[in-house]
């Protein structure tokens, strides 16, 4: 019996980092699910090593192919950025870690889903670091009164064309892709897998990333920060106001009310003029986030 095979063209963009293993083996067992279930599709393989020639290993490939090469280390997310803007299939599957152990028949099942209407599938683990989670969860809170669904870590993600073309709609740049596809405001759905997920990213890189998404999509970190300096602006207000009082009710060393007063007053000011150049900077950034935050060396197919 013959099967029926979907006919939408279908996108699986993966990034090989340093420390992946079997990515031969792993690739032609993603392709082995795409030829049983679609009748046109693609892997788009991107190199974001640091070694000279890692994809030499991927000559012996008997199938068409494309490899992306990266001049040098990008972060994850901007590795997956280069990716999906070369696909070209009606439906992407991004896979940030080839590294882990994942049943790539889930590709099929998260495409099944997104036929119900949704423009983003999020394949989301069941375990992940607590980190994540606390991160995952100021962001929610944020998030809470404009959207309905909440945000976490995924190891897969698919999409639809329509879905990148409204990200690419709202102009902003990519920091991070799950944030990304839910701001978009098309209907996005979870299914979550039960396997025990800590990303191979680096200590600093995560971090960055929770800095960067808060800044990027959320007002957290500029709230936090205005806050701050209001909190010291309000200090030195009341060391101004504690020193006329001092100077005026009790005997203290000569010079020492007038110095305090001067140097309350210049942090009061330096504080309230913080505080207004960090609400600028938001401002400007929230407008400055149109160009690419990645760069090719060479695109083949192969």
């Amino acid at each position: 019996m013959i099967k029926n095979l979907e006919q939408n063209y279908i996108s699986v963009v993966l990034v090989i980092n340093d420390d992946n293993n079997q990515v031969e083996k792993k690739i032609k067992e993603i392709k082995e699910v795409l030829d049983s279930n679609f009748k046109n599709n693609e892997i788009v393989v991107v190199d974001n090593t640091t070694k000279i020639n890692p994809l030499e290993s991927l000559k012996f490939l008997n199938f068409k192919h494309t490899e992306i090469k990266l001049p040098i280390k990008h972060r994850t997310q901007q590795a997956l950025n280069a990716g999906t803007a070369i696909a070209i299939g009606d439906y992407i599957v991004e896979i940030e870690d080839i590294s882990f152990d994942i049943d790539y028949n889930k590709i099929i099942e998260i495409y099944k889903k997104s036929q119900e209407g949704y423009d983003f599938v999020f394949l989301t683990p069941k375990k992940s670091r607590k980190s994540s989670k606390i991160f995952y969860k100021i962001l929610n809170k944020y998030f809470k009164n404009s959207f309905n669904e909440d945000i976490s870590s995924s190891v897969m993600t698919l999409s639809s064309r329509r879905g990148q073309n409204k990200v690419a709609e709202v102009g902003k740049r990519v920091i991070n892709r799950n944030v990304a596809y839910v701001v978009s405001g098309l209907r996005s759905s979870s299914i979550v897998v039960d396997m025990n997920y800590k990303n191979n990213r680096g200590f600093s890189e995560n971090l960055m990333l929770m800095f960067d998404t808060l800044i990027y999509y959320t007002d957290a970190i500029m709230l936090f920060t205005q806050r701050l300096a209001f909190g010291f602006f309000g200090l030195f207000g009341l060391g101004v106001v504690y020193s006329l009082i001092t100077r005026i009710v009790k005997e203290t060393v000569e010079g020492w009310a007038s110095l305090f007063i001067v140097l309350s007053l210049g942090f009061f000011g330096i504080f309230f003029i913080l505080s207004i150049v960090i609400r600028y900077l938001h401002h400007i950034l929230q407008n400055s986030l149109n160009s690419k935050d990645y760069i090719y060396r060479s695109v083949d197919k192969k």
